[in-house]
């Protein structure tokens, strides 16, 4: 039987993976809202890709459309939205369905686990440069798309669940070690994130001024530090990895949550730096950049509330 997937939300990362699925024949239904639902019964959800351009007319339902559980659910909204998005998606979720977040961060784990029972929440992440632009197409760039998910639990078999989840146009990768994958992804966000917020500026703009790279050095590492300290300590290779990314002079690469906070919009910023600072502080670490970083996106967030 064809396993039924369920993809929440149809932005630049659910609608990417949720239309490179079902463009291969994948069962792939849409949860949106209704204007997302409105305008892409208009256009078709759109691609835009150096991996090849698609447009396709999704298969979508609102939250009062579930009328049976899915076996796969693939939760891909910013982690603000999760409250809001377990009570769209929780007639969807049965005995046996597996969801896998795609959030930043961490925390959501444990908020998931808490709603629908440990069983059911997998462990998942995805390396993806996307976007929407105005009229609601999906534009990827850079390298191939990677969509990986693990086990956090016994009894949750990732490899059988991976050619549901393969199709052209990404990398499907089921990992044995999915918490160290979030911990170095939630690395690199965390410190591209407190670059590009605190500076107000680009990788390659920070990385030309003098003491640009000494600051990002050190940003990297607390958050290295906070993640061995926590039991996940990043590897040599992944740790000069990500510091060759964000200290390329000539990158033009900013933080989705700097764009976020340059059009006046919400940011992921409890979910990206401030838990950060909490296990820091958790386990003695001292973060002084993290700590002004959450400092100055709390401020911004109490700024954008009280407008």
């Amino acid at each position: 039987m064809t396993p039924k997937i369920l993809v929440v939300g149809a932005g630049a990362v659910g609608g990417y993976f949720g239309a490179r699925l079902a463009a291969a024949g994948h069962d792939v239904t849409f949860l949106v809202r209704p204007r997302r639902q409105a305008q892409l019964s208009a256009t078709g959800l759109c691609l835009v890709s150096p991996l090849g351009d698609a447009t396709l007319p999704p298969h979508m339902i609102t939250a009062d459309q579930i009328i049976h559980p899915y076996d796969i659910v693939i939760l891909s909204v910013k982690a603000y939205s999760l409250a809001a998005a377990m009570v769209d998606m929780a007639p969807a979720i049965g005995p046996q369905t597996r969801i896998i977040p795609l959030l930043n961060g961490m925390r959501h784990l444990d908020v998931l686990a808490s709603r629908f029972g440990r069983e059911a929440v997998m462990g998942g992440t995805c390396f993806i440069v996307s976007s929407l632009d105005g009229e609601g197409r999906i534009h990827q760039a850079g390298v191939t798309p990677r969509l990986v998910f693990g086990p956090l639990v016994a009894g949750q078999d990732a490899n059988a669940m991976t050619d549901a989840l393969s199709a052209p146009g990404f990398e499907t990768v089921p990992s044995p070690h999915i918490l160290q994958d979030m911990w170095n992804k939630w690395t690199l966000l965390a410190s591209l994130g407190t670059l590009c917020c605190l500076m107000r500026a680009s990788v390659g703009e920070v990385a030309r001024l003098p003491g640009g790279t000494d600051f990002v050095h050190a940003t990297i590492k607390e958050c290295t530090t906070t993640a061995a300290a926590v039991g996940y300590p990043l590897a040599p290779d992944t740790i000069n990895a990500i510091t060759k990314r964000l200290t390329q002079p000539d990158s033009t690469l900013t933080s989705s949550m700097f764009r976020d906070l340059s059009q006046g919009a919400p940011v992921e910023a409890q979910q990206i730096i401030g838990d950060l600072v909490a296990r820091a502080r958790a386990h003695g670490i001292a973060t002084p950049i993290l700590d002004l970083t959450d400092l100055n996106l709390r401020a911004y967030e109490l700024r954008r509330d009280t407008r």
